[in-house]
């Protein structure tokens, strides 16, 4: 299955156009995501249609449990205001309304122009990520088609953000590490030791006072929009293709474990496993986190990966399930025997053996569906040794005995080649012995 073939993955209902064709599509901008409608909204339908259609508009925002329970409580016009709003943002702007925005935000001189703060509006970075992906999941393919293309370039353009704010996300770790070691080291000496966190740089000082300036958002909320809306440009056969080929955008998505989230670690995992799964995916994505190796300086490849699978504050059923799958589709993908024996020694050498020992009791169905498929497909590598010493030692003893039929056929050989000079020898002396017998004969009958 080439990566063409390739399944798709979301909420979208197929991989290619289908019957939807390519129809034109008329942008009608508002002037900025977030803005007024340009025309009066619809009547509100009635109790049930709203919650049908809110319900749908929660599922598109993959919100955290607790934010979803807090809109649920909206009254209905607040409810009819939100869907009306998804709408409006799903058909209304072309792609160069949410790119402009996005390079804006890249453009290191935009915060000291007055211009470009303006034209991002008031709505922050993370706002505008979530309009982009709306539109990227609800709108036609022709859309998506258009926001790919070769002018206006959104792969590279969404690649290059995610880039940017997993930069920052790793400054405002290491930062906070930092921190946290200084005031531990504080407490040692009895506070006597001078706040001095180096790690601050004048690059990453501008960097935050860029940020700031722009009014972007979290970068860690940036992050998981980021990550959703390269999920709904997967979703078709096109936008797969096109992240299948793309190396640094499958390496910015592997980066984004290292989010806090375990929601966004667990898409991460899924998007990873997609490609995962394709042909000729299963080396980029080994690929993929030879690069995290170094960039997070594991001392062993799928080492942070495992630290989250078994060390974790709260146990996120989707993230251990999708974290499971993945190390089965990387482990157990491959046909080579060898290769997959050294796969899954690497997991071996993290523990992943009596960590699953642990987790076989666990009540979550789905978990133990993904354990035992694991452990369905283990090879026994003591066994495997013992077979191959069994082997070794029959096909010594096969050796052993074919040298000694060698022999045997050899010396049968001999002997019939002796055997057959003999017969010559003794024949001869036959004829010679019947031949003084008739000489004998003819004497005495004289």
């Amino acid at each position: 299955m080439g990566s063409g073939d390739s399944k798709c993955i979301g909420e979208r209902g197929g991989c290619g156009e289908g019957a939807m064709g390519r129809n034109n599509v008329v942008y009608t901008s508002t002037g900025g995501g977030g803005g007024p409608l340009t025309k009066d909204k619809l009547p509100m339908p009635d109790h049930q249609e709203l919650d049908r259609r809110f319900t749908k508009v929660l599922a598109s925002m993959d919100l955290p449990p607790d934010k979803a329970k807090l809109l649920r409580q909206y009254d209905d016009v607040k409810k009819w205001d939100m869907i009306c709003d998804q709408e409006r943002v799903s058909v209304k702007d072309p792609p160069c309304h949410y790119l402009n925005k996005l390079k804006t935000y890249l453009d290191p001189k935009a915060s000291r122009s007055s211009r470009k703060r303006k034209m991002v509006g008031e709505s922050t970075s993370t706002q505008v990520l979530r309009d982009l992906e709306i539109s990227l999941r609800t709108n036609h393919i022709e859309w998506v088609r258009e926001f790919l293309n070769e002018e206006n370039q959104g792969l590279d353009v969404l690649v290059d953000y995610l880039t940017f704010r997993l930069m920052m996300l790793r400054h405002e770790q290491r930062l906070r590490e930092s921190l946290e070691a200084e005031e531990e080291e504080k407490s040692i000496l009895n506070g006597h030791i001078k706040n001095s966190v180096e790690i601050d740089s004048p690059r990453m000082k501008r960097a935050s006072r860029h940020v700031q300036k722009l009014k972007m958002g979290d970068s860690k909320d940036d992050i998981h929009v980021c990550i959703m809306c390269l999920r709904a440009i997967m979703n078709n056969k096109y936008g797969f293709n096109l992240v299948f080929e793309h190396r640094e955008a499958i390496s910015s998505i592997a980066l984004s474990l290292n989010h806090r989230s375990l929601r966004t670690k667990a898409l991460v995992l899924e998007l990873l496993a997609a490609i995962c799964l394709v042909k000729g995916g299963h080396e980029i994505i080994l690929n993929a986190f030879d690069n995290f190796k170094d960039v997070c300086v594991e001392t062993q490849r799928f080492q942070i990966l495992m630290s989250y699978f078994s060390n974790y504050e709260c146990f996120h059923i989707e993230f251990m399930v999708a974290c499971m799958q993945f190390i089965n589709i990387v482990v157990h993908s491959v046909e080579d025997m060898n290769f997959r024996v050294h796969l899954q020694y690497e997991f071996t050498k993290l523990g992943l053996d009596e960590y699953l020992e642990k987790l076989r009791h666990h009540e979550s169905e789905e978990l133990q569906i993904q354990i035992s498929a694991y452990l369905d497909n283990v090879f026994d590598v003591a066994a495997l040794m013992e077979d191959s010493e069994t082997k070794t030692a029959a096909l010594e003893r096969v050796a052993q005995l074919e040298d000694e039929l060698a022999h045997v056929l050899e010396r049968m050989s001999e002997m019939e080649s002796e055997s057959l000079a003999k017969l010559v020898e003794l024949e001869g002396e036959l004829a010679e012995m019947q031949r003084d017998k008739h000489h004998l004969e003819a004497v005495h009958t004289q």
